[in-house]
Formats: C-alpha cells, structure tokens, sequence
C-alpha cells in the first residue's frame, strides 16, 4: 500500500512540473481511453445478449430441428419426408458429415442444448393409435436417457414447444396449457398459463412471449404474472434484444417491430416473399419463394442492420426450415431426383461445400 501511494504521489508531483498544453495532452489521451473502455464494454454486453438469444430462439423457431456444439450439430430427421432407408430420431453430424443416432423416437421436436445435454420432446405412437409425448434428457454421445416428463397426452404431434431457461423446462400439455417443471426436480408439474391456451411460445430475458389459440400476441413473466398483450396475428416470431421479427400474412415481407416502444411501429426488414428465417448472431438467414411470381426459390443472408444481403443457394420447394450450427447452415429441400422425398442438407454461409447430411 506504501508503495502504490509513493507512486502516485511521485505521478502527481511530475504532473504538476509540466506545462499547461502537456497536461492536456494527457488529460484528452486519458479521457479517450477511458471511452473507448467504457465502449466496448457496452458492445460486449449487447452482442452477447442478441448472440446468445439468436443461437437458441431462431433454431427453436424453426421446430427446433437442429442445435449445436461448435461444428457438431444435433438434428431430428421429424421435419423431413424422407425414403424408408433414412434414419428416423435425432442424429449428431460430424464436421465431416458422418452421423451418429442418438434417439430413434418416431418424431423428435424442439431440441435444446443446455449445459452439456440435450432437452427435447420425444413423440411416438401408443398401442391405441394415440400420440404421447416426452420431455428427455440425454448425454451429447447418447448415452444416459432419462424421461424427465412422462405421458404427456396429444392427439397429434402438435404442442411440440420446448424451451428451457434458468434451470427451468417449460413446455405446452395435453390442453394447450403452458407448465414448467425444474430440472433437478422432475417429479413436480407447475401451472404457468393459467388456462390460457397457447399455440406456440419463445422465452427471451424475462419475459415468455407467446401467440394464444385465438392469434393473440402476449407476453407474461417467467412465474405467470404481468400477462400483457402486444399485437394480433403475427404468426411464429423470434426475440432479438428488445425487438420482435416475423413473416407478415399479407404480403409474406418480414417484419419488426420495438417491444418497449410506446406505438409499436411496424418496419419492413425484407420486402419479399419470406417462407422462412433465422436469426443468428446478428445475421438473419432467410428462405423466399417467389416462384409463382416468375422469381426463385433460394436461400439467402443478410446482417441484421441491412447490410450485405447476399444469395447463398437455390431452393427446389417451398417447405424450408433452417438450424445454424458453427459454421454450417442445415435446411431442408427436395431429394434432386425425387418430386416427393425431402432430404436435409447443409452449407456454409458463402454457398460453400453444399452437401447431404448422410442420414
């Protein structure tokens, strides 16, 4: 402590010898450092929020098919039509395209990757034609299954939302009905929704946002309290920051509008005919499908401030749905030489190395 306060001391004394414009010098000098601190502190803040909200929401968003650890990605074959050869469940793919199955369920939903294991719902057929669902738990090698919920009754595959947030897992019943259960306490279902019926839900922050069975718009807490009202019909949305981006149903253009905005203001992000998107990292991949219209069917990007939009492949359908993993942009598309099957492909961000995912 002496000596910290013999340095200072002797940095004051020099500093005090100098003339009036080297004081300055230093002063301005120190002032910009001090700016340039607090700055970048504050660009770190924000692009880890937006960046941890768009690797989560925007693969949810497309029915959770694919999730990640680096280039290794976690994908369920539900969202395709694919030949009786193909392998059904959830598979992990390898940086270089080798697969592995993990869950050989009839349909798996809304794969969630939360601190080192997977979360999804795993749906399969009963003896009496019926649909159950599961909330499961399972080690990134596959190994470890547990059934965290069990016997969630559906007459479809639908209600197939599942997010999981602080320690949480939150998910839609057999009624349409939002329930949480804690993870390292399975055995206790809790209410959330409170009756409200619900379609689909996204968490971001603190809040749950979600469309209602009558095309509602709302947010509510984390615990059920403060339900608010935002817009109508907006269809499936994803969370970025403080902003809400979706396909309109007008004119298919994707939209945003501020969620802490006073009017609510719609804003036109892309004026085409959007079938699908994703928002990772602070670029949004989109799928348009303007063929009826003598235009294409492709795949593109662009930066989240409008910037760089650019063509990454072309499409042949219109039923594209797109996960992001590292490097690596997994959508599904027609088998070339099929007019019925759907396979699932990836591609790098630049249109490189465009290949099948081996399942």
């Amino acid at each position: 402590m002496k000596e910290k306060m013999k340095f200072f001391k002797k940095f004051s004394e020099k500093f005090k010898s100098l003339d009036e414009s080297k004081k300055k010098k230093i002063l301005i000098s120190g002032i910009a450092i001090v700016v340039i601190i607090i700055l970048a502190i504050i660009i770190a803040i924000v692009s880890s929020k937006i960046g941890a909200a768009d690797k989560k929401s925007g693969n949810l968003k497309n029915d959770g098919f694919a999730t990640g650890k680096g280039n290794t990605a976690y994908i369920s074959t539900s969202v395709i039509t694919a030949s009786n050869e193909a392998t059904k469940g959830l598979l992990e793919v390898t940086p270089k395209n080798t697969t592995k199955v993990i869950d050989e369920s009839e349909y798996v939903k809304s794969v969630n990757l939360y601190k080192g294991k997977l979360y999804y719902l795993a749906i399969n057929k009963t003896s009496t034609g019926k649909y159950t669902r599961q909330v499961v738990k399972i080690n990134l090698n596959g190994e470890n299954r547990e059934v965290l919920v069990d016997n969630i009754e559906t007459t479809s595959i639908g209600n197939d939302t599942l997010n999981i947030s602080d320690g949480w897992i939150y998910f839609l019943n057999g009624d349409s009905e939002l329930e949480k259960v804690k993870i390292s306490n399975t055995d206790k279902r809790q209410p959330v929704s409170k009756e409200e019926k619900i379609s689909y839900f996204q968490i971001s922050g603190k809040y749950i946002y979600y469309i209602t069975a009558d095309d509602e718009f709302k947010r509510m807490k984390k615990d059920g309290s403060s339900e608010e009202k935002i817009s109508n019909g907006i269809g499936k949305f994803q969370v970025v920051a403080d902003e809400v981006y979706y396909i309109s149903k007008s004119d298919k253009s994707l939209m945003k509008f501020d969620l802490n905005g006073n009017d609510r203001k719609e804003t036109k992000v892309i004026e085409r005919k959007v079938q699908a998107f994703n928002i990772y990292e602070k670029t949004i991949y989109y799928a348009v499908n303007e063929e009826n219209d003598g235009g294409e069917q492709a795949l593109y990007k662009m930066k989240l401030n409008g910037k760089k939009n650019e063509k990454i492949v072309d499409l042949s359908s219109a039923n594209v749905v797109i996960g992001v993993s590292g490097k690596w942009i997994y959508y599904t598309d027609k088998v070339d030489d099929s007019p019925y099957y759907y396979a699932i492909y990836r591609v790098q961000a630049d249109g490189k190395n465009k290949e099948k995912v081996n399942i």
